[in-house]
């Protein structure tokens, strides 16, 4: 009997070791799965469920065990579609880590790019050739024949149609691109972009509207850097407009010859172009840059003010009057300090 009492509390003691040190083991597989000493990428092939990527990290040693895994998995995850791309590995990782790093693979060609506000439709082409999405040239070749939608003129004075359309926002975009592609999304960016901004401003646009707004905000971001001055500078061309005054808005000359300076020459200013506000009356032949919110957002809410001039303080803000004299004491005062 007590041979039998003996086998009996020395098998429950192995047993229950057994279970122990099973428990201990599984819970240490639960929190560390990896077997790896520092951070690394791995790849989900197409159409791999979370059952054959963790066969393929155990087929390469990157695991403790892949049963206790599926287990767990199994047992504690809902159901898991993954992507094909990369995702990381370390060695720090649990298991629900593990699972959220697979499902946030990412496409290691698709590539994430931000349009900033007040890019031209060449400058964008020469970031997205930069990205690898697509060649500039093929991009600008894609601008020219794109298929308009209603709101935007074909005018043949424009450099590209497109131009203020292709919405500064951050994008993916898969390398190797199409041009239409890559516009199209733009496009409905923008459209969406429009939809918010009007309900924001409590305005009732049409599309009808879009290429003086879009053209007048163009010129807004070419000129004002500070979001608070954009309604001021706006309701100063709107102004100039009411009064058939031209707008003489060096951002239209500089987008007229085609560059950056800091200082125009005379030359410049009388520059033959339907974009040049010193040379046209009006609003020049289309937008010259691709405008952001704030700017948008400023030509369809100007100020309301009565200026008709502002010039640079030279420090990223602008001083605003009313009159031509008061214009001039004020050229006076910030431009001498630029000799």
């Amino acid at each position: 009997m007590k041979k039998l009492l003996r086998w009996i509390v020395c098998t429950w003691l192995v047993l229950t070791i057994i279970v122990v040190a099973s428990m201990v083991y599984y819970k240490g597989v639960i929190n560390h799965p990896l077997k790896i000493s520092k951070q690394e990428k791995f790849t989900i092939k197409q159409g791999q469920s979370v059952s054959s990527v963790i066969d393929d990290l155990a087929d390469k040693g990157k695991i403790k065990s892949a049963l206790l895994l599926k287990l767990y998995i199994k047992t504690n995850s809902q159901n898991i579609v993954l992507n094909p791309g990369d995702f990381d590995i370390n060695p720090n990782m649990n298991v629900a880590a593990l699972v959220k790093s697979m499902s946030n693979s990412k496409d290691p060609n698709m590539v994430k790019i931000t349009i900033p506000e007040g890019y031209t439709v060449e400058k964008i082409a020469e970031i997205l050739d930069e990205k690898g999405i697509i060649k500039k040239n093929d991009f600008l070749q894609s601008c020219k024949s794109y298929a308009l939608p209603s709101y935007i003129s074909n005018n043949p004075n424009k450099k590209y149609a497109l131009e203020g359309y292709l919405f500064p926002a951050t994008y993916e975009f898969k390398k190797g691109s199409l041009g239409k592609n890559v516009i199209d999304k733009m496009i409905e960016t923008f459209e969406a972009n429009m939809k918010v901004i009007a309900k924001e401003c409590n305005a009732n646009i049409s599309e009808s509207d879009y290429e003086k707004l879009v053209t007048m905000a163009s010129i807004v971001e070419g000129e004002i850097k500070a979001d608070d001055e954009r309604p001021i500078a706006s309701s100063v061309f709107y102004n100039r407009l009411k009064i058939n005054m031209k707008l003489e808005s060096c951002a239209t000359v500089e987008y007229a010859i085609g560059q950056h300076k800091d200082v125009l020459s005379e030359s410049d200013y009388k520059f033959n172009s339907p974009f040049n506000t010193y040379k046209v009356s009006g609003l020049p032949a289309g937008p010259i840059c691709s405008p952001g919110k704030a700017s948008l957002m400023a030509a369809i809410n100007p100020a309301d003010t009565k200026y008709l001039y502002f010039v640079s303080k030279n420090d990223g803000t602008h001083e605003f009057n009313e009159t031509f004299e008061a214009h001039n004491k004020a050229v006076q005062k910030y431009q001498s300090k630029n000799k």
